[in-house]
């Protein structure tokens, strides 16, 4: 008999375990229910607060000045482009920077090839440089000797 009376203490312990879990759970979601409500009035007293000060309105002739300002700025840029298309200037550009970029490669072609011919005279060149740097020295050393 006292196997079954424990049994039956134990099974009451889960229950009142399980009831209290309950508890704390429903008070949880009161409190969040709680915080909803403050949250939802605090809220509330603020756009009244906006609304009271003239914000939102200022908010919105800001906005409004501001996209007025963007709409009127890419008119501008739309007539500026159309006008320069109109006149030609933009083919113009783009034909002045073609050729600008055609005489660029000739430049290059022709740095490279002044290069190329340096890197071969290079040696016959150092071995002339050599040879005078060597007649200067001789000479130096005999007007230093003479005098």
């Amino acid at each position: 008999m006292s196997t079954s009376s424990s049994s039956s203490n134990d099974n009451s312990v889960r229950i009142h375990d399980y009831s209290d879990t309950s508890d704390q759970a429903a008070e949880s979601i009161k409190n969040v229910a709680k915080d909803i409500r403050e949250s939802s009035s605090n809220l509330r007293e603020f756009m009244l607060t906006l609304l009271r000060s003239g914000t939102i309105g200022e908010l919105a002739r800001a906005i409004h000045e501001t996209t007025t300002a963007i709409r009127d700025t890419a008119n501008e840029i739309n007539d500026t482009v159309n006008d320069l298309k109109e006149r030609g200037i933009i083919k113009d550009t783009a034909i002045v920077l073609k050729e600008t970029t055609n005489k660029a490669r000739e430049t290059i072609q022709v740095a490279k090839d002044a290069t190329r011919e340096a890197v071969e005279t290079a040696p016959a060149t150092a071995k002339t440089l050599k040879e005078v740097s060597e007649k200067v020295k001789s000479r130096v050393t005999e007007m230093s000797s003479s005098s």
